[in-house]
């Protein structure tokens, strides 16, 4: 006979194993009397309350689910599922997406920009075949609408977590990469705010995906089962005229497929129905801003705008019960508005050649004998211009250098800087949207004006920006934009050495200028640069101090740098007439001096040669170089577009 001790023991193992309990069920229950995701059993752990639950017993129609320590009853019968004690009403989901609410949802969306900044916590689990699959979870920020990115990637069970930084109601997009663009494509907008806690189930397998928790789950399951997204319409070749009659068709079009929503769904909520309008209409605004910021030749920009606001002002398109961190791409619309406006109200810029002669006359800055001669050949050309000479490579060659030195740099870029900004601010006191959008553009106008630049903010800008915003959350993200730019500046001064770089390194393997300053041939030159880095692949990008594109993108630089961490990426930058100071100033500025990096800033006609030969016709480009040291035919994808980098980068590496 067994021995009894022995015999319970084996029937623990049989009930619920050593290690892992394992439930046999891939199921989803919805409670048909609120209409939410409930519950999901599968077979290695449980989803209830936006949480994941593991296995300590499996029996009959009998499920006890732990988590740090607390226990759920779950017992199953049809229809029904009682949680401990608690008995819900449930049907099995099979749909693509959570079934229409059984009752009306009036529920208006909420106002208002928080004083404290929360996190919002967002669960993913995902059922694929695809392993390995990393997801982009991204937020804009309030102050100035800049992207905060996650990437993760799903554990062995397909489950991941990000927490990102929220102020107000706001939407979080999340989508998953993949080599094959088409292959399992997931692109969700999901709607949180501060201390949100949500679960988002992904089912590549049976094309389902169902919200779980947080303060807009319904609006959420909604969005995600919606047909929302109308046909896109080129403009691009059109007329204004024509693009407004193109427009009106397909607001038709819309408005069909909305009323014919309605009808089938009834039960939509409220939040869903005025999200919905707002952005159609935002669709139907769009493509006649963009023509209202780049007039084609021979347009009027103010006959533009004006055709343009006869169109949009009646349907109050800048007004929105929905949150402006939530109304979709409204942003993008409205600053192309704001900057078509400026364009026409805009008074006439100083002359720079004359901004800088000044400067000198005042013993405000200090030019060389060959600089001022620079400056007056410029003067007289432009006083004298007949039509005969190029203005614009005088421009480039002789005035940008001077604008790009350092002291001169900050006083032309306040001199802008004190015109556009406070025009912006009056524009946007004098257009009919709501306070709190109002509030958020004019933070976002002075961050602009603040952020990513190599010296401190005009003092009379950040005087307006105490004076015009009200928000003190805002408020302190500008003033602490512009302090990171002094700490650093202050720490850069009394930096006396350069780093040296680690030996073996792309930096420690830099070709030196001096052996390369007799070679004018741009392929002989890109090749002689690149030759210590065979078996590499090369990332190449041409930028310049003075261009603001260019420095955007560099912000995206650490995302690209951490996803591809550990392979044979070298990054080689070549910049574009850009003075020295202001060159090593930014690289250190925005951290690119690292050791897989590979800075030039080469004289004039060197740099002319290697653009001319990289075919550059814009800032910035970029490029790429195979591991044998060929250089790939067309643009590389830029940083912001870091998957797509990726993807390219790595199918080198394996080849």
């Amino acid at each position: 006979m067994k021995d009894p001790i022995l015999a319970v023991l084996l029937a623990m193992v049989g009930t619920v194993g050593w290690g892992q309990v394992k439930s046999g069920l891939h199921l989803c229950l919805r409670d048909e009397t609120t209409g939410e995701w409930l519950i999901g059993l599968f077979d290695d752990y449980a989803i209830f309350d936006c949480e994941y639950w593991e296995y300590d017993e499996v029996g009959r129609n009998c499920y006890v689910l732990s988590k740090d320590g607390q226990h759920k009853e779950v017992r199953l019968k049809k229809n029904t599922v009682t949680i401990d004690g608690v008995k819900h009403q449930t049907s099995v989901l099979t749909s693509k997406h959570l079934p229409d609410y059984p009752f009306k949802d009036e529920t208006v969306w909420v106002s208002g920009i928080h004083a404290e900044e929360d996190s919002v916590t967002l669960r993913v689990c995902v059922h694929t075949t695809k392993k390995g699959t990393e997801y982009v979870s991204y937020i804009e920020r309030l102050f100035d609408g800049k992207q905060i990115k996650e990437i993760k990637k799903a554990d062995t069970q397909g489950r991941f977590e990000v927490r990102l930084p929220v102020t107000g109601p706001s939407v979080m997009g999340i989508f998953n990469e993949s080599e094959h663009l088409l292959e399992h494509r997931f692109w969700g907008m999901l709607a949180v705010e501060g201390c949100d806690s949500l679960l988002l189930y992904i089912d590549d397998v049976n094309d389902r995906a169902y919200v779980m928790g947080g303060k807009y789950a319904r609006f959420n399951n909604e969005l995600l089962g919606a047909d929302f997204h109308p046909d896109f319409v080129r403009t691009n070749d059109l007329t204004m005229d024509s693009t407004i009659v193109q427009q009106r068709r397909r607001m038709a079009v819309c408005q069909t497929r909305i009323d014919s929503l309605y009808t089938a769904r009834p039960n939509l909520s409220r939040r869903f129905r005025t999200y919905y309008q707002d952005n159609i209409q935002n669709q139907l605004a769009y493509p006649m801003l963009l023509k209202c910021c780049w007039p084609s030749t021979g347009e009027s920009q103010v006959d533009l705008l004006q055709k343009t606001e006869a169109e949009l002002n009646p349907l109050q398109w800048m007004r929105s019960e929905v949150p402006f961190m939530c109304r979709n791409e409204f942003g993008f619309s409205i600053n192309y508005y704001l900057s078509a406006l400026a364009d026409v109200k805009h008074s006439a810029l100083t002359d720079p050649s004359d901004f800088i002669y000044q400067l000198y006359q005042q013993g405000r800055v200090q030019l060389t004998d060959e600089e001022l001669q620079k400056v007056k050949g410029f003067q007289a050309l432009l006083a004298n211009y007949n039509g005969d000479a190029d203005l614009n490579k005088a421009y480039q060659s002789d005035i940008i250098p001077i604008l790009g030195k350092p002291l001169i740099a900050k006083y032309w870029d306040w001199e802008n800087s004190e015109t556009d900004v406070p025009l912006t601010v009056s524009i946007l006191d004098s257009l009919d949207l709501d306070d709190d959008a109002r509030e958020i553009l004019k933070a976002q106008t002075f961050m602009k004006d603040v952020d990513g630049k190599t010296h401190e903010a005009s003092p009379r800008v950040m005087e307006l920006a105490h004076q015009k915003l009200h928000q003190s959350r805002l408020l302190q993200a500008i003033d602490d934009a512009n302090q990171r730019i002094k700490d650093f500046l202050a720490e850069y001064q009394q930096k006396q050495t350069v780093a040296t770089p680690k030996e073996g390194t792309p930096a420690s393997l830099r070709v030196p200028d001096e052996s390369l300053k007799d070679i004018m041939d741009g392929k002989e030159l890109f090749e002689r640069i690149i030759a210590p880095f065979r078996e590499s692949v090369i990332y190449v990008d041409v930028w310049g101090t003075w261009c603001g594109p260019c420095r955007g993108e560099m912000e995206h630089v650490p995302t690209l740098k951490k996803l591809l961490q550990g392979k044979p990426v070298v990054y080689l930058y070549f910049c574009n007439n850009s003075p020295e100071d202001a060159w090593r100033t930014f690289i250190s500025q925005k951290h690119l001096d690292t050791d897989n990096a590979v800075h030039y800033n080469l004289p004039r006609e060197q740099e002319s040669a290697i653009e001319r030969y990289l075919e550059i016709s814009g800032f910035p480009t970029y490029r790429i170089v195979d591991t044998t040291g060929h250089l790939l035919p067309g643009r590389a994808p830029r940083p912001s577009n870091p998957s797509s980098v990726v993807a390219a980068i790595e199918q080198l590496l394996i080849q």
